[in-house]
């Protein structure tokens, strides 16, 4: 389950971000999480609640904001959203699509106490 080594990370960044900051509890923590990641929101939960436990992060929500695939051509630069796994312009036809949207994983924000 890959889902736990990106909650690992996304637990990394909140840790750095935490140090600089007195916080006594966290309340919200909101993912952007891009459809090519592969990750499944129900494992990234679990995998969040295994992290919060016995830390400022424990009874905090998680909220996912799923990010879709959006492609631009090499060819035309045409941008639009990719809706199938196969990468193919709707403008020009052109298979040369460069992904501009759809892979990451970020911490948008923290809620906190």
């Amino acid at each position: 389950m890959h889902e736990m080594s990106l909650m690992g990370g996304v637990f990394e960044v909140i840790e750095q971000t935490l140090s600089q900051h007195e916080i006594k509890r966290v309340l919200e923590v909101k993912l952007k999480v891009g459809e090519l990641t592969n990750a499944q929101p129900d494992a990234l939960q679990m995998a969040f609640e295994a992290f919060c436990k016995d830390t400022i992060c424990e009874g905090a929500e998680l909220i996912i904001e799923r990010v879709p695939v959006r492609g631009r051509c090499r060819n035309c630069q045409f941008e639009f959203t990719v809706s199938t796994m196969f990468f193919l312009c709707p403008k020009c036809q052109n298979t040369g699509i460069e992904v501009i949207q759809g892979e990451e994983l970020l911490l948008e924000s923290l809620e906190v106490e």
